[in-house]
């Protein structure tokens, strides 16, 4: 029944927020790799470390070292061990350079030389140095120094992001109501379909949970216009569909950096996530004790799993009392010693809040190489649209299809317009960019960016479809305006095809 699972779901938050903030929500190569590995599945291993060292993965390079040193799933092979540890040790990887000293002692004096060489050859190609270059951003030194303002703000914490609530009952109340009324609609994936909705009373009970509580973090772009894009949530509970609609309603002031309009990505607190101390006591007491007892057990601890876990609870529940800087400090831990969702949070508060703009990419460049997909797509953001590296479509190409491979779909609607607008004629696709969009037909349907990228295909496949991407740039346009975009290139665009909008083409 729902209101069963809604009472489980806000009595139980703490514990569930905990496993959502410590369990990965992607499928990175690292972590498949080790998996096989424990299993003995070395053929499986070996493929996924390789695909995770191409992009400076550390461990990935250990590990491959490990499985030809000791001839595991395949014949011992010292050259290529050495060859793996060296490049490991070129990140300073646990003992990977004791490691090379070990196998380089039991070289012959003869061929010692030259086994140097062909290590040092392989290091220069494929060693940290080549990587970087080859996948991660250039950093703009001359800019490093200057931020994003925000109207006459300086940075995002003084602009408020308020979503109305639409509360028509408290937790009390939604826990009283009777759970026999209807049925569970979290079961069926078209709510507004589901026969178990059409009887009246059904509908008003859904109706009163769909505007009861809820827990809502979410991650953003925002538009040089101001505009709200590409939501996604990090954490949720209850039902924050109506929220999730008027975040994307919301428009925030204009990102400028130079006094030019630029992109740059926020996360919003929204439901009892933006509840102060005072409220969470007064309207979910049991909630509030657990987030303090499990905030005070967790800083007993020395592990970074817990470093990161009570980072997250400090962030995400900042009235909790905290030292000034312990977040930091605690990511900053958790991260150092290899905690990989660490990495992650802590590279991106660095960048939202443009505390450290060169370390902030670092750590998201690391979270990458253990293929979060989250970081490979604000990793690729920030190689397109950064103002502090230098941009570089190519290098974001390779991440967002990487990301998308995943299927993360803000990344493979991005990888969509690279494929059909880039400045760079090369990386054109037009076949595989309508492929993307079509996958993306039911996700996206009322994205703005989704229609205009349809219109844009329908230029550009062969044969041309020119009635249709006119009536696909209209429907952008008018989804456009009713989100607050800035529709003007749109609308000069329509004007072109359309004789002054008042001529539909004709197909050719």
């Amino acid at each position: 029944m729902i209101l069963s699972k809604a009472k489980f779901k806000f009595k139980q938050l703490i514990i569930i927020l905990l496993l959502i903030i410590t369990l990965p929500t992607w499928a990175g190569n690292i972590f498949d790799g080790d998996n096989y590995f424990l299993q003995k599945q070395y053929d499986l291993a070996l493929k996924e470390y390789m695909t995770a060292a191409e992009v400076g993965n550390p461990r990935a390079c250990y590990q491959l070292g490990v499985i030809y040193y000791h001839g595991l799933g395949t014949k011992i092979d010292n050259f290529k061990a050495l060859i793996w540890f060296s490049l490991a040790a070129d990140h300073s990887y646990e003992n990977a350079t004791e490691i090379v000293d070990e196998i380089l002692a039991n070289v012959p004096a003869e061929k010692k030389e030259k086994v140097i060489k062909l290590v040092k050859t392989f290091q220069k190609s494929f060693g940290k140095k080549s990587i970087d270059s080859k996948y991660y951003p250039e950093l703009l030194t001359k800019n490093i120094n200057h931020k994003i303002n925000f109207g006459d703000k300086k940075d995002l914490e003084k602009v408020d992001v308020s979503i109305d609530d639409y509360f028509d009952m408290d937790l009390s109340t939604a826990e009283n109501l009777d759970e026999d009324s209807f049925d569970d609609p979290f079961v069926d994936d078209d709510l507004e379909g589901s026969p178990k909705l059409q009887d009246n009373s059904n509908q008003d009970n859904y109706n009163r949970l769909l505007n009861g509580p809820y827990f809502l973090i979410a991650d953003y772009d925002i538009a040089p216009d101001g505009s709200i894009r590409n939501i996604s949530p990090i954490q949720s509970l209850g039902m924050p569909e109506r929220a999730l609609y008027n975040l994307a309603m919301t428009s925030l002031p204009k990102p400028q950096f130079l006094n030019r309009g630029v992109h740059f990505v926020n996360r919003s607190y929204l439901g009892v996530a933006s509840y102060d101390k005072f409220r969470v006591r007064k309207e979910h007491k049991r909630l509030y004790f657990r987030i303090r007892r499990m905030a005070d057990k967790l800083a007993k601890s020395d592990l970074p799993q817990d470093d990161y876990k009570r980072a997250m609870l400090l962030m995400n529940f900042p009235w909790l009392s905290q030292e000034t800087g312990e977040v930091d400090k605690l990511l900053k831990n958790a991260a150092e010693q290899g905690h990989n969702l660490a990495k992650y949070e802590y590279g991106l508060k660095l960048y939202r809040e443009q505390q450290d703009i060169k370390q902030a990419i670092y750590w998201l460049s690391a979270a990458t190489k253990q293929g979060n997909s989250q970081a490979q797509y604000r990793l690729a953001r920030i190689l397109l649209d950064s103002p502090w590296v230098v941009n570089d479509d190519e290098k974001a190409l390779f991440w967002l299809e990487a990301a998308t491979k995943q299927k993360h779909q803000h990344a493979k609607l991005k990888l969509a317009e690279i494929r059909l607008l880039a400045k760079n004629h090369k990386l054109h696709d037009v076949d595989n960019a309508v492929r993307y969009l079509n996958e993306l037909s039911h996700e996206l349907e009322n994205n703005p960016q989704y229609h205009y990228l349809q219109a844009m295909a329908h230029v550009k496949m062969e044969p041309r479809k020119l009635s249709e991407a006119v009536n696909y740039i209209r429907a952008a346009i008018e989804l456009g305006e009713d989100y607050h975009w800035d529709v003007i290139p749109w609308q000069q665009q329509l004007k072109k095809w359309t004789s002054g909008g008042t001529v539909t083409i004709q197909e050719l």
